[in-house]
């Protein structure tokens, strides 16, 4: 017979144990599986509505019963053991830890659940940067007939071609395309920012809370699965989190040394990654810097403030001078040429129309100027991140708790984000997450962590440790259980049908061809009714001499026309995607318009003169 102390585990995990079977029993009965039906980038879809329900339904009970599972079988005796232990724990194998583990799960995400496949249109234009950058441009000149070339978050514009893109992040992944591996970037800079995350937290509140932060982080599907893209938002974490720790440093009143240098760099790197971000999240870590640097003795005050005017200053010109060769204007940004070329361009393979931008205002995007409207998205973006975050319910719950300067800080950079995001149109993608507010994991992350040290002071006086860990255990578990199988096997699903053209593509075209394809070559089959964000075909590498390249379709008369005046050496081919989502190549030649039907109405001035 077993012990009594094991017996008292049996009733809550079994009820914990009925809580994930029915969740399932649930998706299977109703879904026939766990299959999202993703493809907003607002409001969310009704079966996310519904997983979300469910999470806090089942989801909370499964976690309180693992609490108290935790509760009945830890003694006290053990628990000082398991804290001594923890807080213990070689520093040096901890950052060790945290950078392998910071890189190794995104890695695992890429190889078996991305597969290396993009999950947005938005990782082809980064990517085009990047390999810009690494062969030392910022633009190519137009191509021919452009018209095939374009492309979303594209711009050609006065003879050039690049990416609408800031060139903060494309230039950190321009070393991973020098080395053949761009898509090790952000694994790396995901590894760093642990190793960050653990010295913020240990400088705060000790070495084992640097731990707990860590692991916070590494438990969030938000952040690692954003770190296994090619997007943006990994490198933005990265930078401010390294700002923050910075300005942190200064502190250090016997060896500042040139941390405000470094401060002024990763400031300078977040605002070239993503300006709304660096200055949303660093202007109030930029007040704490000054507030630190003001506090030091008259002549290291003075070095420190000329240390940040040393870096920042020519960063911030280099940023305006990029500008200015690129768009034509300081002030202009690749957005603004990109809404301004779409309007010439008639709006053609963009995926937004002119009701959707204002091509004459700074702020382009913010077309609806009611200010209810644009907290009602704010509020929508807060409650999508409260459960994309950390995958399970009250993602925020732990953040009200944190007490003491770091927390009034990290707030003062939570609600400037906010504020500072309230024009944008919309949360983002919900392939993964709000994209666009992936960077508030930072001070979700830290604030949580203080929040669980807060916690844990009152269960501890009150001889309740033990529920605070099992509490978070029984968490990660509804992430594990009930948050992850839906939104992962969805994830494979809709990366399946992102990548099923391109490998018939690799199969049965022969190298020194191309390939035109129209707009939304690869349609949702698997993975319906889940929408997939990759509407446009893949990009070519900037001087277009790819073994295959790819281009868009826009008649057949005129893809004959392009292929004997610009690449006669080559071959031609067109793929459809049928209703049986079985992709098809048919050799140019034995293309017919009834086959392939023009995709796009001609403007004068696409074509030279002499037609097909």
């Amino acid at each position: 017979m077993l012990p009594a102390r094991y017996r008292a585990l049996l009733l809550p995990l079994a009820a914990a144990c009925a809580c994930a079977l029915a969740y399932w029993a649930f998706w299977e009965s109703q879904f026939n599986g766990f299959i999202l039906n993703l493809g907003s980038i607002n409001m969310p879809t009704h079966r996310w509505l519904v997983m979300a329900a469910l999470l806090a339904f089942l989801g909370l009970p499964m976690a309180a019963f693992v609490a108290v599972a935790g509760a009945r079988w830890v003694t006290d005796e053990q628990l000082a053991s398991w804290r001594t232990a923890w807080r213990e724990y070689p520093d040096r194998r901890s950052v060790m830890l945290a950078a392998v583990l910071g890189a190794l799960i995104p890695l695992a995400v890429q190889a078996s659940v991305l597969r290396y496949s993009p999950v947005v249109d938005d990782e082809a234009s980064y990517q085009f940067a990047a390999e810009l950058l690494a062969s030392f441009r910022l633009w190519v000149p137009a191509p021919p007939m452009k018209l095939f070339f374009d492309n979303g978050f594209m711009v050609i514009n006065d003879g050039k071609m690049y990416s609408q893109y800031f060139l903060g992040w494309p230039f950190l992944m321009a070393f991973g395309v020098k080395l053949g591996m761009p898509w090790l970037v952000n694994p790396v800079l995901s590894g760093a920012t642990a190793v960050g995350l653990f010295l913020l937290a240990r400088r705060w509140w000790g070495s084992g809370w640097g731990r707990v932060a860590v692991a916070l982080y590494l438990v969030s599907p938000l952040t690692m699965i954003g770190a296994a893209t090619l997007m943006s938002h990994t490198s933005a974490i990265f930078a401010l989190t390294w700002m923050l720790y910075w300005v942190e440093r200064l502190q250090d009143s016997q060896r500042p040394h040139a941390a405000s240098a470094w401060v002024a760099l990763f400031f300078c790197l977040a605002f070239w990654i993503r300006p709304a971000v660096g200055l949303g999240l660093g202007a109030p870590f930029l007040v704490l810097w000054c507030v630190r640097a003001w506090r030091l003795s008259g002549v290291e005050r003075w070095k420190q403030a000329l240390l940040f005017v040393l870096v920042a200053l020519p960063l911030g010109g280099l940023f305006l001078l990029t500008n200015h060769e690129l768009n034509g204007s300081p002030w202009l940004t690749g957005y603004h040429a990109a809404a301004r070329y779409a309007e010439e361009n008639g709006y053609r393979f963009v995926s937004f129309g002119p009701s959707q931008v204002q091509r004459d205002s700074f702020l382009y995007f913010f077309t609806d100027t009611s200010w209810v409207l644009a907290t009602g998205r704010m509020v929508l973006a807060l409650f999508r991140l409260s459960v994309d975050g950390f995958g399970w319910p009250l993602g925020f719950l732990f953040v009200f708790l944190a007490r003491g300067a770091p927390a009034r800080w990290l707030v003062a950079g939570l609600v400037s984000f906010c504020v500072i995001h309230l024009p944008v149109a919309d949360p983002g993608v919900d392939t993964f997450g709000p994209v666009h507010y992936s960077e508030l994991m930072l001070p979700t992350v830290l604030l949580s962590t203080g929040g669980l040290r807060t916690l844990w002071q009152w269960a501890s006086e009150r001889a309740l440790g033990a529920v605070v860990p099992a509490a978070l255990v029984g968490l990660v578990c509804v992430c594990v259980t009930m948050f992850l199988p839906p939104r992962i096997i969805t994830l494979r699903k809709l990366v399946a049908d992102v990548l099923r053209p391109r490998y018939i593509v690799e199969r049965d075209v022969p190298e020194n061809s191309v390939v035109f394809v129209p707009p939304g070559f690869a349609p949702p089959c698997r993975s319906a009714p889940a929408n997939h964000f990759v509407f446009f075909r893949k990009n070519n590498h900037p001087d277009r001499d790819d073994p295959i390249l790819w281009l868009n379709h826009v008649s057949v008369e005129r893809d004959r026309q392009f292929l004997q005046s610009v690449y006669p050496q080559r071959s031609g081919f067109l793929m459809s995607v049928g209703r049986d989502c079985v992709p098809r190549i048919v050799p140019l030649e034995s293309a017919s318009p009834s086959m392939f039907p023009p995709t796009v109405k001609e403007r004068p001035g696409d074509f030279p003169e002499e037609a097909p």
